[in-house]
């Protein structure tokens, strides 16, 4: 069993900590273009985004339990720098212009993420993470890796994240902009603050002095 000292563990757990990005949505706000069921489970709370470095963390909160309505899931939109209003030129109707994206992070009730990028030409990239959606109750949540999203103009720290739920009429392809419930808020992803920064360092220093004690002290060497 892997044990931790109080200062090693103070400075992994500030790996974590980060400003805070959740932002909360109204209950009830399914689109007035929504033409599918108002269930409870694509109705969005509250949305969230942190940066790690090496990984978004992105969380989505509904007004009640995930699962349990097929063709249901729940889309990130995300703007890497070369952002375009996508969701305008898919279908009638069209739907705000100033949500833009080049990027997507698709969580499904079965666990599967779905990371899909969008190059200057041609089709787009989309790879499949079993297992990388996780469903608890009314939250569902993805660990995104930065390697799987390239910046197109943006810092990693600066790309930009909105979040809408779908209810598929064909669950094998996307249809029109009508089967889109409710939009989430468009949040930045958190990245450490400052002040944690100088905590994590100062933790990682202190956990270096304590080894540096621990280590035993050789007898001098006899000639």
């Amino acid at each position: 069993m892997m044990t931790f000292k109080p200062a090693a563990a103070l400075a992994l757990a500030l790996l974590g900590a980060g400003s805070a990005s959740a932002a909360t949505d109204p209950l009830g706000d399914f689109l007035g273009t929504y033409t599918g069921s108002l269930s409870a489970n694509l109705d969005f709370v509250s949305a969230d985004a942190r940066f790690t470095g090496t990984h978004f963390n992105l969380s989505l909160k509904t007004a009640g339990a995930i699962g349990g309505l097929p063709g249901s899931l729940y889309v990130i939109g995300i703007n890497r720098g070369a952002g375009t209003p996508r969701l305008n030129v898919l279908s009638d109707p069209d739907l705000d212009p100033s949500v833009r994206w080049d990027s997507l992070a698709v969580l499904l009730p079965d666990g599967t993420l779905r990371v899909v990028t969008f190059p200057p030409a041609g089709a787009p990239t989309i790879t499949p993470i079993f297992g990388g959606a996780v469903v608890n109750g009314d939250t569902i949540s993805a660990s995104v890796p930065v390697a799987l999203l390239p910046t197109r103009g943006f810092a990693a720290s600066s790309y930009t994240f909105q979040a809408w739920s779908r209810l598929r009429v064909n669950p094998a392809a996307d249809g029109l902009n009508s089967e889109i419930a409710d939009f989430g808020p468009r949040i930045f992803a958190a990245v450490p603050e400052p002040a944690s920064w100088a905590m994590m360092i100062a933790g990682f220093g202190l956990a270096g002095w304590s080894a540096r004690r621990r280590t035993p002290r050789l007898p001098p060497a006899r000639a």
